[in-house]
């Protein structure tokens, strides 16, 4: 045993390694100079000026922590496959794995992060070349931020198209919103959210939706969204205007939840009669409160519960209906009633009804 291992010493020194790939290979430190190693070809006596390209590129970024990683040309890990196999090396630290583990040394040492293996908020990718020259580039992991917003105008629905020349990735063509047109509340949130957080392709979940005539009011409609690569992790503008919506951001997730949590809605009504409105139709309407509305979702039968119902005359043949009820709740069929629903208004007064416009008064969790 012990003569092999001198045989393979021997050998080794054969190669020429310098003090890192001999070192990795015996686990023994040795201070004598090579000029040309056998494996990485000088590549480790250069480490500073790579660390200096890895940390230009993470200097684009906010974060505290980051992970070092390596794309290598594949002469790099045949040289010393070679060689181990040859000299029956096994068990060793790679070239690549020693590689990262100095350039994350160096870069925590020049940033003052910390390395971290599970969840880095940077991801620092080092590109090796066959001759040993240097690329580094940079990806952060996406964040997730909670939000709330109000629409105090008309004619804005809440979603908007994908941008057709990068389905959505985000790109130079749509500001990286990942969104075609800005005509909508989601591509406003989406390019106001997309320059705070310098990130790409906002990716929202709502809490409910409303119509495109529909106003948001009192403490808004919250929702969450996903931002893709962002340079900024902690942004420091969180509230926006424009074109009537107001929106702040509330908070910074660890993600987006995978469940979304249960929400009532109180919500305005104005609805109009095809006959007369009687005070006997508005004492009906108010006994709404309490009812479980039974209807068809996506081939299933969903229940959603009116906690609270108020209605008035505004009109000879339009009043307003006011209800807190289930986040879920189609307002519009719910009023005009069809087959699958059960109570709606329509039956309630054995009238056709329509919901000329509804607006969002609040939305809570339960």
């Amino acid at each position: 045993m012990v003569d092999s291992r001198k045989s393979a010493l021997v050998q080794l020194k054969e190669y020429g390694l310098c003090r890192y790939c001999l070192a990795r290979q015996t686990g023994q430190a040795s201070k004598k100079h090579v000029e040309k190693c056998h494996i990485c070809r000088g590549l480790f006596d250069n480490l500073d000026p790579i660390a200096e390209k890895a940390l230009a590129a993470a200097e684009q970024y906010q974060f505290d922590t980051f992970l070092v990683g390596a794309t290598l040309a594949t002469q790099f890990f045949e040289r010393e496959d070679s060689l181990r196999a040859r000299l029956k090396i096994r068990g060793k630290e790679s070239v690549k794995g020693q590689l990262t583990r100095e350039l994350g040394q160096r870069l925590a040492r020049m940033t003052g992060r910390r390395v971290d293996f599970s969840r880095p908020d940077l991801a620092v990718n080092v590109m090796i070349d066959k001759d040993g020259n240097a690329e580094a580039t940079a990806h952060a992991r996406p964040i997730a931020l909670e939000g709330r917003y109000t629409k105090k105008a008309r004619g804005l629905p809440q979603k908007q198209e994908r941008c057709p020349m990068c389905q959505g990735k985000g790109c130079n063509l749509c500001d990286n919103t990942g969104f075609y047109g800005d005509g909508s509340v989601e591509a406003i949130l989406a390019r106001h959210i997309a320059k705070a957080t310098g990130g790409q392709a906002p990716r929202f979940s709502w809490v409910g939706s409303e119509d495109q005539s529909s106003l948001v009011l009192g403490k808004g409609r919250p929702f969450y969204v996903k931002v893709s690569d962002p340079h900024v992790r902690k942004p420091k503008k969180r509230r926006f205007s424009e074109a009537g919506i107001t929106a702040t951001i509330t908070g910074v997730l660890d993600d987006v939840p995978d469940t979304q949590a249960r929400f009532t809605v109180r919500t305005k009504i104005a609805c109009t009669c095809e006959r007369p409105v009687t005070g006997e139709d508005i004492s009906k309407l108010k006994s709404l409160a309490g009812a479980e509305v039974k209807f068809e979702s996506r081939a299933k039968v969903a229940s959603k519960k009116v906690y609270s119902a108020q209605a008035k005359k505004t009109g000879d043949r339009e009043f307003e209906l006011t209800i807190k009820a289930d986040g879920g709740l189609p307002i519009k069929q719910f009023v005009g009633g069809v087959e699958y629903m059960e109570p709606n208004v329509s039956g309630l007064l054995g009238a056709k009804c329509e919901c000329a416009t509804f607006d969002i008064l609040s939305v809570q969790f339960q």
